[in-house]
């Protein structure tokens, strides 16, 4: 399904003959002879508000798109909406179609059958996942582009701890004044961790067109599904279980179990919007001003302030102490004497923290 919620009755017009270029795309791609995966192009009557052109066969998505444009608050991310019951990859079909796409096009499925993680590999997509690719149309220096991901990471995570605290606060187990909510953080440079546990991971492009870098952001997260490790809901359950706990003391009646309160699962439309509303402005101000603004929160939510690692150097193991990025975007360090070093990847690790060869800084 691939709906268009402009502004105006002229952007639709604008936007249609893309529109009609698009609608093909997952069906191409979707690799099924079931008509349940392939996707509808529908967008608004630009002529009569409410109404909606509609062609093509059902998507099969269990995704609301009327829920998720009812909670956005952007002007141009999310506003051009493809939705599919299954696909291939959302990064997939984005970055071979970007140049026939809409500026801010969000692409969700509820389920990919190989989609893109980092060096080639597969992110597996089990039900309770939310997956989605967007393209944004950036007017950036070029040296600015490797720090999108960790802005799409940033409002991942703030995202997360958002709805969480608003869930938690909802079921009268924390208020908007205490913060209460989940320990999710990044791990360097494009994974969402809980504890020991990955949560998600963000994979972004870039193309240059017309004087413009067209960037790919995508995103998978773990949002219902437990397995293989975790998820936002059972995160959400155990910090209820605790608020709870703390709430009587720490204490239960012996041979009684602790009475749960009610907790409403987080809704992918929900979260999206809020990752949506978080990410656009945050993207047009690192275009702006650069990473600056935001590398005191990035380290705030990040693993790593203060994390020793060892390096190997010639048969040695050289320890050093992460400190933030570097103006390049690597991590920056220090050793022992206090000298400074820009911690690359080897490229040949899947673990960058255990392929890292440093460079030295000017003092």
């Amino acid at each position: 399904m691939l709906t268009h919620n402009a502004n105006t009755p002229h952007q639709v017009l604008l936007a249609l003959p893309l529109l009609v270029q698009a609608e093909p795309l997952v069906s191409r791609r979707a690799a099924s002879d079931s008509s349940e995966l392939h996707c509808r192009l529908i967008y608004p009557d630009p002529d009569a508000p409410g109404a909606s052109h509609g062609s093509g066969r059902p998507c099969g998505s269990t995704f609301d798109a009327q829920r998720f444009l009812g909670a956005l608050q952007t002007r141009v991310l999310g506003r051009v909406l493809l939705t599919a019951g299954a696909t291939a990859s959302t990064q997939v079909v984005v970055q071979e179609n970007v140049a026939k796409l809409p500026d801010g096009l969000l692409f969700v499925a509820d389920k990919q059958f190989v989609g893109k993680g980092r060096g080639g590999n597969v992110w597996e997509s089990p039900d309770g996942c939310l997956m989605f690719s967007a393209v944004q149309q950036l007017d950036i220096p070029g040296q600015r582009l490797p720090f999108v991901q960790y802005i799409v990471s940033l409002a991942v995570v703030q995202a997360v701890q958002a709805v969480a605290a608003a869930a938690l606060q909802a079921a009268g187990l924390g208020s908007s004044s205490s913060g209460s909510s989940i320990d999710v953080r990044i791990k360097w440079p494009n994974d969402v961790y809980a504890g020991q546990l990955k949560l998600g991971g963000i994979l972004c492009h870039s193309s240059y067109r017309e004087r413009k870098f067209y960037v790919i952001m995508g995103v998978g997260l773990n949002l219902a599904n437990q397995q293989p490790t975790t998820c936002v809901d059972a995160l959400i359950e155990q910090a209820a279980a605790a608020a709870a706990a703390a709430a009587r003391g720490g204490q239960q009646q012996q041979g009684q179990q602790a009475q749960q309160r009610s907790i409403a699962p987080v809704s992918r439309e929900d979260l999206l919007a809020e990752i949506m509303k978080r990410l656009e402005p945050m993207l047009e101000r690192l275009a702006a001003e650069g990473f600056a603004p935001f590398e005191e929160d990035y380290c705030r939510h990040w693993l790593h302030s203060g994390q020793q690692v060892q390096l190997e150097e010639g048969g040695q193991r050289v320890p050093v102490t992460i400190r933030g990025l570097s103006s390049n975007g690597y991590l920056l360090a220090t050793d022992a004497a206090g000298e400074r070093y820009e911690l690359h990847p080897d490229g040949n690790s899947l673990n960058f923290f255990n392929g890292l060869v440093r460079k030295k800084l000017p003092a």
